[in-house]
């Protein structure tokens, strides 16, 4: 059941039929009208120049709501359309008919006119108020499912071309990123260095002491440009060669096997032995001072 709308104003009011049709829906669900009215709209210059003039009225006896149209808003024209709603509605229940006096003022006057003028007041503010938000409900609900509709498509077209994956991988990797900056590391990574350093087995001092003197832990021996064109000078077996030549042959002058072939025996001898002294020196200071660095 809906209401029937005429309209005598002269003025296009389309917009405002599906929301009359909708609005008395609402209110016949909660007051359940026994017979629907007439939605007249009429255009009276004259009333709406009167500042204190007539919006809306209703006829009792025709069963019409009367609604002016000129310079209203149409959200306006719905209030006044609620408001004469409640009086049909009590119309229907023969509580409209109090008698008394209902002339210009009978909101002081009469009582029991104060009394339906007070309740279509409030109630169909609270009515029209609920079938407003009703809709804006409606509506977000509606907008929320699109939205959630559109969001699987694109989620659905982005992992079929590989684009999603892409971006979640950036994202991981400017994570990652962020985390290495702030000086801390991915709980596998961290795991993994951890377990890579507790299976290590550390080296004995005498190893470290013989890769020192064989220069294998020799910066100088591990630097690849120093190392070009040099290739002899730092072979591990240059030195220990260098004492065997030393200790070989017959001094000249002693006539004994003193390591000397040639020259003064106690001088060239010493000379020598400080060479070895100073080059075994260099080896374990350099050894010190890579220990130091690994610390």
């Amino acid at each position: 059941m809906t209401c029937k709308i005429k309209n005598n104003s002269g003025t296009n009011l389309d917009d405002m039929y599906d929301h009359i049709a909708g609005m008395y829906t609402h209110f016949d669900q909660e007051l359940g009208f026994q017979k629907p009215p007439v939605v007249v709209f009429d255009s009276d210059p004259s009333n709406q120049s009167n500042v204190l003039g007539k919006t809306a009225y209703y006829d009792p006896q025709t069963l019409e709501v009367h609604i002016f149209v000129d310079g209203r808003h149409p959200k306006d024209m719905l209030r006044s359309i609620a408001h004469e709603l409640i009086h049909h509605h009590q119309n229907m229940e023969g509580r409209l008919d109090v008698g008394g006096y209902n002339g210009p003022g009978y909101y002081l006057e009469n009582d029991e006119l104060r009394v339906v003028e007070e309740e279509a007041m409030l109630k169909g503010n609270v009515l029209l108020r609920e079938y407003e938000d009703g809709l804006k409900i409606k509506e977000v609900n509606k907008m929320s499912l699109k939205e959630w509709k559109n969001n699987e498509l694109n989620g659905l077209l982005l992992k079929k071309f590989g684009i999603l994956n892409e971006q979640k991988n950036l994202e991981k990797k400017e994570e990652l990123e962020e985390e290495l900056d702030e000086g801390k590391l991915p709980p596998a990574l961290q795991k993994h260095l951890d377990d890579q350093k507790a299976n290590e087995k550390p080296k004995s001092t005498d190893e470290d002491e013989d890769e020192l003197e064989e220069g294998r832990l020799n910066a100088r021996t591990t630097n690849k440009d120093k190392f070009v064109g040099h290739e002899d000078r730092y072979r591990a077996d240059r030195i220990h060669e260098a004492d065997g030549d030393l200790e070989e042959g017959v001094c000249k002058k002693c006539g004994k096997d003193c390591g000397v072939s040639e020259g003064s025996c106690g001088g060239e001898k010493a000379a020598n032995e400080n060479l070895k002294r100073s080059i075994r020196s260099a080896l374990k200071e350099n050894k010190r001072i890579r220990l130091r660095i690994k610390k």
